[in-house]
């Protein structure tokens, strides 16, 4: 799997994830909840084709960890993302009717990253995310799951076992000193509400209207009465509707709950909440994101007059610094078939920047793949087996493997009260000498250039293609720095540190702060694309949430395609990464991978 897949699965544990399984709300703890201690046995690896995930599997040589540390501090290390926890379980005495009249268990590991299976003696009773290749990683949420009593040896033993991923982050599994807990299910546990959006990746297009088709079911052998709450909004939280009704919820059952739209609707994102209440005030809650026409969004540019004039001198300025390219050949990193190099060059301000190069070992001239990194991504080697590519992963100023040296402080905010000090000015132009310095090698054909990454690198991506006409193909996954004061009233981030930051600068207007974003706002750049893209969002983000994404994408006039993930968040699947692929092969003329 390609380092580009990598970090954009590791970016989709940076922010703000959409829970695919519906949990219950915290309640209080139960009488009969029984602590485990926190021993568990650890083994790295995928396990495929293994019995890891059976009662009787012997466990005896895998490590022994704890709960309520970091694997990391224990000196373990996942393999390729992947790792099992497994641990027996026995019953006190006191808690076995109580488990026969609940009819069953619930399993609360505490906080979890990043996606995982839960086995109980060899059954699967229940899952979160989605494992690669189309991950989907939900970050330090509860993870709660309810285990029948027909799975359960209440008076032997029981074993639970966990596959889980963690997105190559150094995390792994369990969080915030989890300790887990085992009690008699509750009513409420017994139920697991799901929304079910009319439209396979959540954006209508071509009607009139948006709807959803909410089930719950019933996994007791009671019938149940409840009420069910429904409210629409936008995805700025403005409302538009809300619904409520009382439902009947049949035992040993999964029930239809009705149809839920809206017609005449504007084009953008909404937000749909589903609640279920029940006798004793339990409810069970999920949240839904869709979109409708999302390429008829108005978003206008707001460009300033000097915008085009702005970066021309930027890029003459650029120009005029000596890039005095840097190569260190990393021999063990070598050994397939590219020879890696770690790169240090000059860009704007003098300012020493650096990446990684894998240059092909076979003769020729070669396309290159440029890839620009996530916000706060950690470094990371490129493609390192040979697919028809050479590849540049670029670290801007003050991140990755610059970020030793930083001195921008919180990168978002610095310098944002002025165009000319704001640290994107200097970061769009470590992009351009990106590119400068792709062109400068001799085994690099400089007509055949793409450029790609997700997040923070899905923008950059865009500012290369708009400033730079050596950019023949991208494709930008999730992209930030988009539409700035929508942006704003969607989502928390970046508009948090914003704040921060004015409150330290009183002076410093919304105003002001407006303007100097505008010169960097990648909606006011995209018009300037002339080659052809694919676009991935994650319908879910809500951290560089779709109408940013599209307000960048409908400025585009060039050929454009989009790909939207129904159930991802800040992330996207694979099928993305083999599409910006098959672009690339098209567009630059490589007619074979290997």
């Amino acid at each position: 799997m390609s380092n580009f897949i990598k970090t954009a699965l590791l970016m989709s544990l940076c922010g703000a994830a959409f829970l695919l399984e519906c949990h219950a709300q915290m309640q209080p703890k139960n009488s009969a909840t029984h602590d485990f201690d926190t021993d568990w046995r650890f083994h790295a690896g995928e396990g495929r084709d293994s019995s890891w995930n059976t009662k009787d599997y012997r466990d005896k040589h895998w490590a022994t960890v704890v709960s309520n540390k970091p694997l990391k501090e224990q000196g373990k290390l996942l393999e390729q993302g992947f790792g099992w926890y497994r641990k027996q379980l026995a019953f006190p005495a006191q808690m076995q009717q109580k488990i026969v009249e609940a009819e069953g268990v619930q399993i609360d590991l505490g906080k979890f990253a990043a996606c995982e299976e839960v086995y109980v003696n060899g059954h699967l009773v229940g899952k979160t995310g989605a494992f690669p290749h189309n991950f989907a990683g939900y970050f330090d949420h509860e993870r709660r799951y309810f285990v029948p009593l027909e799975v359960l040896d209440l008076t032997g033993e029981n074993v639970i076992a966990i596959k889980f991923f963690d997105g190559w982050s150094a995390n792994g599994g369990f969080l915030n000193a989890a300790v887990m807990q085992v009690q008699p299910a509750s009513t409420v546990d017994k139920l697991k509400l799901k929304v079910n959006v009319q439209d396979d990746d959540y954006i209508f297009l071509g009607k009139d209207s948006i709807a959803i088709a909410p089930t719950i079911e019933n996994r007791g052998k009671k019938s149940l009465k409840a009420t069910l709450k429904i409210s629409l909004t936008t995805d700025a939280y403005k409302p538009i509707k809300s619904q409520e009704l009382k439902v009947d919820i049949p035992a040993h059952a999964t029930a239809p709950l009705g149809t839920f739209g809206l017609k005449n609707v504007e084009p953008g994102f909404y937000r749909y909440k589903v609640s279920v209440e029940i006798d004793g005030g339990h409810k069970l809650e999920e949240q839904v994101n869709v979109g409708y026409e999302p390429e008829k969004i108005s978003s206008p540019n707001d460009e300033a007059a000097d915008f085009d004039k702005f970066w021309k001198a930027n890029k003459a300025q650029l120009a005029n610094i000596k890039p005095d390219y840097q190569l260190m050949l990393i021999p063990e990193q070598s050994k397939l078939d590219y020879e890696m190099y770690h790169v240090s060059m000059r860009s704007l301000d003098n300012e020493l920047i650096m990446g990684y190069y894998a240059k092909p070992k076979k003769a020729g001239k070669h396309p290159v793949i440029v890839e620009y990194m996530g916000y706060g991504s950690k470094p990371y080697f490129p493609n390192q087996s040979w697919d028809g590519f050479a590849y540049f992963v670029l670290s801007i100023r003050g991140q990755a493997l610059n970020e030793k040296s930083n001195h921008f402080g919180t990168w978002f905010t610095y310098g944002i009260d002025s165009k000319e000090t704001y640290y994107y000015r200097g970061a769009f132009m470590d992009v351009l000498r990106a590119l400068d310095f792709v062109s400068s090698r001799d085994e690099i054909d400089g007509e055949r250039i793409a450029v790609r990454g997700s997040s923070q690198g899905g923008a950059l991506s865009v500012v290369a293609a708009s400033l730079d006409s050596r950019v023949k193909a991208l494709a930008i996954g999730i992209p930030f720095l988009s539409d700035f004061q929508d942006y704003f009233n969607i989502a928390p981030w970046p508009k948090s540190d914003v704040d921060h930051y004015r409150a330290q600068h009183p002076e410093l207007s919304w105003k002001q702060v407006y303007k100097t974003l505008s010169y960097f706002d990648i909606k006011n750049l995209a018009s300037r694309i002339r080659v052809p893209l694919v676009m991935g969002i994650g319908v879910q983000d809500n951290v560089c949430p779709p109408h940013i994404n599209f307000a960048a994408y409908n400025q585009v006039k060039s050929e454009k395609s989009w790909m939207a993930f129904p159930l991802h968040g800040h992330s996207t699947g694979n099928a993305f990464h083999v599409a910006g692929l098959d672009l690339f092969k098209r567009v630059l003329h490589v007619e074979q991978s290997r």
